[in-house]
């Protein structure tokens, strides 16, 4: 598992779905660990890795594209975790 912190931009579904292939994937976690961890069902967390978006999501990156911004997954600091 590597440790270097890493950060992860996304601007539209498929951009997300690939960043959150990539963190998972970054921790050595199948699909199947990860979506246990998260209460998810693996195929969900699949279509999400696909890019595949809830009308949410959408809504989301419509909002944050209109006002010129994108979405970045960073870790967490420890002490807000």
């Amino acid at each position: 598992m590597s440790t270097h912190l890493r950060e992860w931009r996304a601007a539209n579904p498929a951009e997300l779905g690939g960043a959150l292939a990539r963190l998972r994937q970054s921790r050595g976690l199948t699909q199947e660990e990860l979506a246990a961890k998260a209460g998810l069902r693996r195929e969900y967390l699949s279509r999400m890795e696909s890019g595949l978006a809830t009308e949410q999501v959408k809504s989301l990156f419509g909002v944050l594209r209109e006002e010129g911004y994108e979405l970045v997954i960073s870790p967490r600091e420890a002490s807000r975790g």
